[in-house]
Formats: structure tokens, C-alpha cells, sequence
């Protein structure tokens, strides 16, 4: 069921990262359930990831129990105007499968990389749409057990949900959102021009873990980062884009203390010139 010593750069979209002590790529709830009650009954801390696409982890690995939602746990059904799907499916996906059955609400969501339960947990975005105000149901597993929480139930905010805030370890299986019917011509010209717009600006060509921080109020985080002359600025295999101010890319060999010491040396140089505080965006997790 497990592998032990995973090395988990294998699935993260940065390619950095050390070994999971337990690792499980899930391919149903009861294998989520069984993972979930190991890591209770033994103590271990209990790590989700999906597509590690989002996802920065030091160079220590993870101690405890991985589970990956990825695709082997990946199936979507549509019925009427709602859209069920497990959450090993990849995000951008599902909006084609909206776009499929003539269903608008999704298309914000093309391009975007990464699974479905990671859209959930952060509440993932982009151009105007995020996926919070499309959930009616979501069922998890928690302590071992399955449940489920309503739409007025499951609570979200910019890049943030109640998942992040559950004090007992909240595994989400499936998600249910609600869609609006469309015109498929239209949604498909949406679709397109979005797909456009993130080849021209975003560096697609290179690993990275997408947007890097938090865009502050009142400020967009990639004119901030050029306007302190550090496009191109790089510490070991991690680079500021020169496409892109607001993502980090990999070149090269690469560490995750290279990204965490590139990341710590913008927040720096943001704050004395701008006194602007950034928040990561990415998810940074495990040991150094």
C-alpha cells in the first residue's frame, strides 16, 4: 500500500524536494480512509498533495504519511447543470468537460495546472473567476471518516477555504459545482483568449509552481518585483522570469533552498523599496 523513502521531486511541477517517509498515490476513498486511520493509529503526520503543482517542498522531504490525489482518483460525471468530480482530476480539464456539455462557469479554470482538491483547498483563481462560488457539496474524509459539507457550510476567501483552517486533517474526495448553461461558440472563444494570454505572459516553457505570492492590495506582485530591478535575479537553479516578474522558475539544477533563499531575498528587496509585505501564494511544506 505504502512506499517508503518516496522521493517526492518526482511529483512536483519544480522538480525539488525530499522523500516522504510513507507514500500512497490514492485510487478511491477507501484507500484514502485506511491511509488516514494508519497515520491516527500510529501518530504520523498526515501530508495531501495533488499535482504538486502549486506546491514548494524543502529539501528535508516529509515526515509521516503522503497521500497523493492525483489520476488514478480521477472520474467526473454532469448531470443537468452540476459537475461532480473527484478530486485527482486536473482542474483545467473539467472546464473542457463543461465546455463538453455546454456549461459555462469553468472557463476561468483552462490552463490553470494542477488537480481539483488543490483548486479547492486554496480556492484557486484566475481572470475575474474562482472556484468557491461554483461549490455546492464537497465530501471529505476526517478522522478516518467520510463526511459532507453543503455549499453554506464551506467557507472561502481570496486563495483561502475552510480546509485550511480545519483543526483535525480534512482530505477532500469529491466537489460538486454548479454551472450555467452557455453557448458553447462563445465559451470556446473565452477559452481561447484566456489560453492566449497566459502563453504570451507566463513562462509555460520552464518548471515553476505558478504565481509565487499573494497579489497585495492595492498592487500586482510581477511590477513590483521588475520595478525593484530583480527580472532575471537568481540564486542557484532559481530564477525571477524575465517573461514574468511573479513567477520563479527552474534552471538547471535546482534546490528548494534555492527557491526559499529567492523567495526570502524578494520579500526582502519588496519591503525596503516598496514597503510592501508578500505572501507566498505556493505552498511551502516538509523539513530542511
Amino acid at each position: 500500500m505504502f512506499v517508503k523513502d518516496y522521493p517526492l521531486a518526482l511529483v512536483t511541477s519544480l522538480g525539488v524536494g525530499g522523500p516522504a517517509d510513507f507514500f500512497i498515490r490514492a485510487r478511491n476513498v477507501q484507500e484514502i480512509v485506511q491511509a488516514q486511520r494508519f497515520a491516527l493509529e500510529e501518530n504520523y503526520p498526515l501530508t495531501v498533495i495533488g499535482y504538486g503543482t502549486n506546491l514548494l517542498i524543502r529539501d528535508g522531504g516529509i515526515r509521516g504519511v503522503v497521500i497523493q490525489l492525483a489520476e488514478p482518483f480521477a472520474n467526473a460525471t454532469v448531470k443537468g447543470n452540476q459537475l461532480t468530480a473527484t478530486t485527482g482530476c486536473l482542474f483545467g480539464s473539467l472546464s473542457k468537460l463543461a465546455l463538453h456539455h455546454s456549461l459555462s462557469g469553468l472557463e476561468f479554470a483552462v490552463g490553470i495546472p494542477g488537480g481539483l482538491g488543490g483548486a479547492t483547498f486554496m480556492n484557486a483563481g484566475a481572470y475575474g473567476g474562482e472556484i468557491g462560488p461554483l461549490i455546492t457539496e464537497v465530501r471529505f474524509v476526517q478522522n478516518g471518516c467520510e463526511g459532507t459539507w453543503n455549499r453554506e457550510e464551506f467557507s472561502f476567501s481570496y486563495r483561502s477555504s475552510r480546509l485550511q483552517a480545519e483543526a483535525s486533517p480534512t482530505i477532500v474526495t469529491s466537489v460538486t459545482l454548479e454551472l450555467k448553461p452557455g453557448d458553447p461558440q462563445i465559451i470556446v472563444e473565452t477559452m481561447g483568449n484566456l489560453q492566449a494570454q497566459r502563453r504570451s505572459k507566463q513562462p509555460l516553457e520552464y518548471p515553476s509552481a505558478g504565481s509565487t505570492f499573494k497579489r497585495p492590495e492595492g498592487h500586482y506582485v510581477g511590477p513590483l518585483i521588475e520595478q525593484a530591478g530583480l527580472k532575471g535575479f537568481r540564486i542557484g537553479g532559481a530564477e525571477v522570469s524575465t517573461k514574468h516578474a511573479g513567477f520563479l522558475i527552474k534552471t538547471g539544477e535546482a534546490t528548494a533552498q534555492d527557491f526559499l533563499d529567492l523567495i526570502a531575498h524578494i520579500q526582502q528587496a519588496i519591503f525596503q523599496k516598496h514597503g510592501v509585505s508578500l505572501e507566498p501564494e505556493i505552498r511551502i511544506i516538509g523539513e530542511d
